[in-house]
């Protein structure tokens, strides 16, 4: 920023005996705009009437409401539908919330109309004090920026709360709730606006450009809340985030506004609704080995996501905790569609064999603000049987016939592990009846490797030195350099009698 002089005067005027509107001037910088609503701070209204002249001198589509024309009403129509809000006024507090003197500053806030509050309670908004609760109705990733407003930087008049990042979280909150980018300033003139208005690329490049720019941040609830040095300045929400090109912009719709205004605004007309409606998970899984799971992901409002990550857990059962597999990232869905995610995943290797459902979470890093937050879980309908894998060789129907000096043998090889094993040899003896050890060795047969539950049929001749007697039997030894790990190495060896032939 080009100005050093901040923190004029503010006026803190009684309401009610309850109610309390403050004022901090203001600097830096929409669609939407909101000034001196109570008619009581020229600055704000010139200022926010200078930006105004150079966001339509551009092209943009302009609403603005000042003084006695913002009213609650007005001011809540006019974020409706809005590419982005420039507010310039009072923030509103409760009297007994905060001691007009450095001490800590409880929520809730409030955006000042010049009939009434709109109370940021939480996550939403309410018109009034006993009005009811709903959403702010904005698109996801608008610029909404504050100017001038007590607590929306953490300071009031003159003086820093005693909890600034908590103040700064709960003011912005009734905005960051429903997926905006907010940006407050203390500062006189706009010109962080107007550089964003002038070509600034994003939010990082605005920040840049100012006199004082935002460089320290600190994580509460789970938030990262950005001040600049004296605190004048804060930010919460996407840095790349944009202000929207003058083509872009959308039209004030008065009478979609009013209709929206009139409604039970349970729902943002203007967020997506991304939920899990089925996950498809295979019917066995092996421990530490990959397998792949789909989630069938439906966004059933009208309006498109940004981009959100699918993660995906293993269930036990419901008194056991999630375990982690993976996410697999969408860069956005359209309104009333639907999309396969597929994930390979590997088991981990230390959980337990068992029967698991798989779960999926859409939007798992809540990129995204949502019209309904609670249906963005969903477990397989069935279960996953998950064990440990094993490989275990075993020979069958070994036969074997000695022709003139020639060995016949036939032999099955199966692997009744569940993971398929290596390249292995089928050594083949002769061993004399009451003889120990092997026998003397004849030849082998290479497998190269065999999976599982498979089994392998094969016919093998072998010359011999010498010839033999009835009283000699086969022997077929799997996997006699012992290459392969398996479960269970007593079955194979296998045993048979041998025909003679003439």
């Amino acid at each position: 920023m080009n100005s050093k002089n901040w923190l004029k005067s503010a006026l803190i005027t009684m309401l009610s005996l309850s109610f309390v509107l403050c004022f901090v001037p203001f600097s830096s910088a929409h669609i939407l705009i909101i000034g001196d609503s109570h008619s009581d701070i020229p600055d704000a209204y010139s200022e926010t009437k200078s930006v105004a002249s150079l966001l339509k001198s551009k092209g943009y589509q302009v609403y603005e409401v000042y003084r006695n024309n913002a009213t609650t009403k007005n001011i809540l129509k006019g974020m409706y539908g809005a590419d982005a809000i420039i507010y310039a006024g009072h923030g509103g507090y409760k009297s007994e919330n905060y001691d007009s003197n450095g001490g800590s500053a409880s929520a809730p806030f409030a955006l000042v109309g010049s009939n009434d509050f709109i109370w940021g309670i939480g996550n939403k908004m309410r018109e009034g004090w006993n009005g009811k609760l709903f959403s702010a109705p904005i698109k996801n990733n608008i610029p909404v920026l504050i100017l001038q407003s007590c607590f929306s930087t953490g300071w009031v008049d003159n003086k820093e709360v005693a909890n600034p990042t908590a103040t700064v979280y709960n003011f912005a909150r009734m905005f960051t709730g429903t997926g905006a980018n907010y940006y407050a300033t203390s500062w006189i003139g706009a010109d962080f606006v107007k550089d964003l208005i002038n070509g600034a690329k994003n939010f990082k490049e605005a920040n840049k450009l100012n006199y004082d720019p935002i460089t320290k941040s600190t994580v509460y609830k789970n938030t990262t809340i950005w001040r600049n040095n004296h605190g004048y300045s804060a930010f919460i929400g996407n840095w790349l985030g944009t202000f929207p090109k003058a083509n872009k912009t959308t039209k004030y719709n008065d009478a979609a506004a009013e209709a929206w205004y009139n409604s039970d605004r349970s729902k943002n007309p203007f967020q997506p609704d991304l939920t899990v409606t089925n996950v498809i998970n295979p019917k066995v899984g092996l421990i530490g080995h990959t397998f792949s799971t789909t989630a069938v992901i439906k966004n059933i409002a009208n309006a498109s996501s940004s981009g959100f990550y699918v993660s995906f857990y293993l269930k036990h059962d419901p008194n056991n905790k999630l375990v982690y597999l993976g996410k697999s990232f969408v860069s956005s869905l359209a309104g009333n569609s639907i999309r396969y995610v597929k994930k390979t995943v590997t088991l981990p290797s230390k959980i337990s064999s068992g029967n698991y459902y798989i779960a999926a979470y859409v939007d798992s890093d809540e990129t995204n603000a949502e019209s309904n937050e609670n249906n963005n879980y969903k477990k397989s309908s069935y279960k996953t049987q998950i064990t440990h894998p094993f490989k275990d060789l075993l020979s069958s129907n070994l036969n074997a016939t000695i022709l003139n000096k020639k060995l016949l043998v036939s032999n099955t090889v199966k692997n009744r592990g569940n993971t398929k094993t290596d390249s292995f040899y089928v050594n083949y003896y002769l061993k004399k009846n009451g003889q120990t050890g092997l026998g003397t060795y004849v030849g082998h047969k290479y497998f190269d490797g065999l999976s599982s539950g498979k089994s392998v049929s094969h016919n093998i001749q072998f010359t011999l030195k010498k010839s033999y007697s009835s009283d000699y039997k086969i022997v077929s030894y799997i996997d006699p350099q012992i290459k392969i790990k398996e479960s269970n190495r007593t079955n194979n060896i296998q045993i048979s009698s041998i025909k003679l032939s003439h």
